[in-house]
């Protein structure tokens, strides 16, 4: 007999066996078929499960959570979800505080007892998830809406994203071991920044045609100007080029800088930037990253390494031609190259030469001061000598070219009859180890004049035609000889004097009555003497200056003389009478009385 049908006529009796008897028909099966009770167990769980289904609850789809706090836990616990999805708070601990913070109930009613019980986690958590809160419910992506475009070259996709596998090292391209390159060692990344390998994916909307450009260093709007510059141009190894109508891309400093924007708006192209972390939007050239991922760069992996940057975009020029042109589109039923050259020549801009787009790439206008032939721009100095008509002290334009490899800048000046601005090439103007700007005149052994300026030729210019002569030297001299202007020709007053002014009339009045006040001539009043009267000194004070006088007499200063002073001088004591007094108190008593300064002492 076959274990299943062993299984299943054990199944069938332990359905029917009463209370008490399932172990030993388990057991019985379990010798049967060689193996433990509680493998035979698992073995009737899977048959019963299917003979008898489990009953259903009666209580099964009531709710007692409501909606209000089912969204209040819910909310709590998203809160604190990290931006990796995980690390969120869990329920019981989300339903703990908010019950202590009197948010949520979150209670029953016990219908034997009729008490209020709490509800238990997992009762909470299926009312959360009934009411659409759960997280693996909010995690749940939105529709994403489906674009459309009606021909080739109406809308390009361009993205940036760092070569997984790739570095240029000064042996050739390196695969970025794990072992070495991880977050707990950043400064391995570090030391290869300025050589990692950027990808720039670049795809037509509508035919779906791919073409790719490497960069080193960073996504930078010179790379990505750059790798779009390349799209654009018609080469021999390539299919898809021209100037896209709208052109889409994520939101990055790479596409708020001023030169990106110049650049397309000076092309003519829409620039089209999705919302940041909706990156669906530009779905067709994330997946092209992931074609150009699986198809070139893991195939790189089994030649030899590539060793420079134009090698491996030499390299990726011929896979994408190639691609392109056997690989079938799915939505368009035809490879990308043979959609992609569906345009029509209405549809198709061919773009300029590559020297002409680079000259587009152009940042904002800054407006500089001109200082002594030089101008400050981004905290750099750049020569401006060889700009004509520029003058000291005069505000010009100035822009950067990103694609300039020299760091120059360039002055933007007015072109003839209102056409477009000249741009003027400014050399950037280095330094030395204290400061000193490069080129400047060392002192004591050499001298460098500064060019003329426009301005500096005018005044010498004005001051031969003022002194009446014809070198600068002649008018030198003529200014020192303090000689008149104009050889002293020239009558200011001439114009003044010879102006034809017509007479005036004159005209009737009404006499005024003002009259002049009598005056007489102030007597002298000689002032007469004010003396000013001193008034007397405390007994504080009185002491304060008799004691260093008695002292000084050779007597020392006791508590009996500043009481005889005081008595003797209950109102105060004149100023004048201090010398005395002092005199006074210094010489010892011999008895009887004395008149001092009209008083008794």
């Amino acid at each position: 007999m076959s274990a299943e049908t062993l299984i299943n006529a054990a199944a069938s009796e332990l359905l029917a066996a009463p209370h008490g008897s399932k172990g030993r028909i388990a057991a019985q099966l379990a010798e049967q078929m060689g193996c433990s009770v509680q493998t035979a167990y698992r073995r009737l769980g899977a048959v019963m499960a299917t003979l008898k289904p489990r009953k259903r609850r009666s209580d099964a789809g009531d709710l007692s959570l409501s909606r209000e706090e089912a969204a209040t836990i819910a909310a709590l616990v998203e809160e604190t979800r990290r931006l990796t999805g995980t690390g969120t708070l869990p329920v019981e601990d989300a339903v703990d505080i908010l019950r202590a913070n009197n948010r949520i109930e979150a209670c029953r009613v016990d219908k034997s007892t009729g008490e209020w019980r709490p509800l238990s986690t997992s009762a909470i958590c299926r009312s959360i998830r009934h009411y659409g809160f759960h997280r693996d419910q909010l995690a749940a992506p939105s529709p994403a809406a489906r674009l459309s475009s009606p021909h080739p070259n109406h809308l390009w996709q361009i993205d940036a994203s760092v070569s997984r596998q790739f570095y240029l090292a000064d042996d050739g391209a390196h695969v970025m071991d794990k072992r070495e390159f991880y977050r707990g060692k950043p400064g391995n990344f570090t030391k290869i920044a300025e050589r990692r390998l950027w990808r720039y994916a670049i795809t037509d909307h509508a035919s779906g045609c791919i073409e790719l450009f490497y960069v080193l260093s960073a996504e930078s709007s010179a790379n990505l100007l750059s790798a779009l510059i390349h799209a654009m141009t018609q080469r021999p190894d390539g299919t898809m080029h021209g100037i896209p109508k709208l052109l889409m891309m994520d939101p990055g400093s790479a596409v708020t800088a001023g030169t990106t924007r110049n650049f397309v708006a000076a092309c003519g192209i829409e620039l089209i930037v999705n919302e940041v972390g909706n990156a669906r939007a530009k779905g067709q050239v994330e997946n092209a990253n992931y074609l150009i991922e699986t198809h070139f760069e893991a195939a790189l992996k089994t030649r030899a390494p590539v060793t420079s940057l134009e090698e491996i975009n030499t390299l990726a020029q011929q896979w994408a031609r190639a691609y392109n042109a056997t690989r079938i589109h799915t939505r368009t039923g035809v490879t990308r190259r043979d959609g992609w050259l569906r345009i029509t020549p209405a549809q198709l801009v061919l773009a300029p030469a590559v020297d002409v787009l680079r000259q587009l790439a152009t940042s904002a206008p800054k407006p500089c001061t001109v200082r002594d032939c030089m101008v400050r721009f981004r905290g750099k100095v750049y020569d401006v000598r060889g700009v004509p008509g520029l003058v000291n002290g005069q505000r010009v334009a100035v822009v950067a070219n990103a694609l300039d490899p020299d760091g120059s800048v360039r002055v933007l000046m007015p072109g003839e009859q209102d056409s477009a601005p000249v741009h003027y090439i400014a050399p950037r103007v280095g330094a030395d180890e204290w400061g000193f700007l490069a080129g400047a005149a060392q002192v004591g052994s050499e001298y460098k004049a500064m060019p003329e300026t426009p301005a500096d030729a005018a005044r010498k210019e004005l001051e031969r035609l003022s002194m009446a002569v014809q070198t600068d030297a002649d008018a030198a001299a003529a200014r020192k000889a303090k000689r008149l202007a104009f050889g002293g020709d020239l009558d200011p007053m001439k114009h003044l004097r010879e102006a034809d002014i017509a007479p005036s009339l004159p005209r009737a009045g009404t006499a005024s009555r003002v009259e002049a006040p009598e005056v007489v001539a102030a007597q002298r009043i000689e002032p007469a003497p004010v003396r000013a009267e001193i008034p007397p000194l405390n007994h504080v004070e009185a002491a304060m200056r008799l004691k260093p006088l008695v002292e000084r007499a050779g007597a020392a200063w006791t508590a009996a003389m500043y009481a005889r002073t005081a008595q003797h001088w209950p109102e105060g004591m004149p100023v004048d009478q201090v010398e005395a007094w002092a005199a006074v108190l210094a010489t010892p008593e011999r008895g009887g009385l004395r008149v001092i300064g009209g008083g008794a002492a």
